[in-house]
């Protein structure tokens, strides 16, 4: 089985299940696979179906909602949720972006802005997108979600045999997929990540509300 992700944290219960597994073959971004996995905003975006919800809880924005949002990529998944979750609100903060990941928390707390949307592995107190757009009655088919043209028995068991090796040994599986990615990512960030989110193989629900409003903030953008 051929399963395409981006380099990110939706990658590492795959890669941890390369631990045990030789069975599939983990292609980074590419065009054609039997399975795809990516955050559930960039599979919109690509007019792919979200079937399964895979990690829940990731993002959070940190200490709330301010006047002044640092955020990461105009254009990202992370810029339109949160752009969504303005509108939703009806409150027009001014977004800060930056091209650096890792940058977002300390453009934070530098103080250059009162709030930033950041995964839970940087910081803890804040307030997850999901629980946002939940308050509207808005489903969101996981932060990070997986599209199977085929063999989708295979792809659950082969993410499932991920997920089990965070549960059962984070450490020592965090330290597996730091040594095996194609970027540097400390294993210490990889284990709070996974430990802190909802790592949870669900059958999508209807997202028909969540996919317009993303969509409407994506023309906006153009």
């Amino acid at each position: 089985m051929k399963i395409s992700s981006p380099i990110g944290p939706v990658s590492y219960p795959l890669i941890a299940s390369q631990m045990k597994r030789h069975d599939f073959e983990l292609l980074f971004n590419a065009d054609s696979a039997d399975a795809y996995v990516n955050a559930s905003v960039e599979l919109i975006l690509k007019d792919l179906e979200v079937n399964y919800s895979l990690i829940r809880k990731m993002l959070i924005v940190t200490p709330f909602i301010g006047d002044k949002i640092v955020v990461w990529k105009k254009g990202s998944a992370n810029d339109l949720m949160l752009r969504a979750i303005l509108k939703l609100l009806n409150k027009n903060s001014q977004i800060i972006y930056t091209e650096d990941p890792m940058q977002v928390f300390a453009i934070y707390k530098k103080g250059d802005a009162d709030s930033a949307l950041v995964t839970n592995s940087i910081d803890e107190k804040g307030i997850p997108l999901d629980e946002l757009f939940e308050k509207f009655n808005i489903y969101i088919p996981g932060i990070c979600g997986a599209h199977i043209s085929r063999g989708e028995e295979d792809f659950i068991s082969i993410y499932q045999e991920g997920i089990d090796l965070f549960i059962e040994n984070p450490e020592e599986t965090a330290e597996y997929v730091s040594d095996n990615l194609p970027i540097f990512r400390g294993s210490i960030f990889i284990q709070k990540l996974m430990e802190r989110s909802i790592l949870k193989i669900e059958k999508a629900k209807d997202y028909s509300k969540f996919k317009e409003i993303i969509m409407n903030i994506y023309h906006q953008s153009l």
